[in-house]
């Protein structure tokens, strides 16, 4: 069994050698597609695999790209949008968006592909909620101080 990284770069699987051989002849994988053998911890290129050729639909030798090969887009980190919303939406969403921010870039650089992207993915979704909560209090505090000013008025 294997899991793959997309060209959406999101990671799929396990499927199975047949299925890998059956997408390389759909040209679904190609070569450099990034491969995860089961029971292993690193990214291969596909053409690392030979068991996975399909009557050459995927050459045999081994691509230029490394272990744990970087994809060629920059996973992004979202650590600008995690610090703002900290200072200015919600500390505790914002810290955590902080947090997985900051594993992104390490994670990458380790060839951890699968995980600099789920680390990505939880930053941008605590920036969102840090961005929302503090939307919904400002929203509340204006509120609150509308009716205030308005009974102070009616005093008078």
């Amino acid at each position: 069994m294997y899991k793959i990284i997309g060209a959406d770069q999101k990671e799929y699987g396990p499927v199975s050698a047949e299925d890998m051989r059956r997408w390389a002849a759909e040209g679904r994988v190609n070569a450099q597609t990034l491969i995860q053998a089961e029971g292993q911890t690193d990214w291969q290129p596909l053409a690392n695999f030979p068991e996975l050729s399909a009557a050459g639909a995927v050459p045999v030798t081994p691509a230029p790209a490394t272990i744990g090969a970087v994809p060629a887009e920059k996973i992004p980190n979202y650590l600008v949008q995690s610090i703002l919303v900290t200072l200015c939406c919600c500390l505790p969403g914002g810290i955590a968006a902080i947090i997985f921010a900051a594993q992104v870039n390490s994670k990458q650089a380790a060839g951890d592909i699968a995980g600099a992207l789920e680390s990505s993915r939880k930053a941008k979704k605590w920036c969102w909620i840090s961005f929302g909560v503090g939307l919904a209090i400002n929203v509340i505090v204006a509120i609150i101080q509308i009716i205030a000013a308005m009974g102070s008025g009616l005093g008078k």
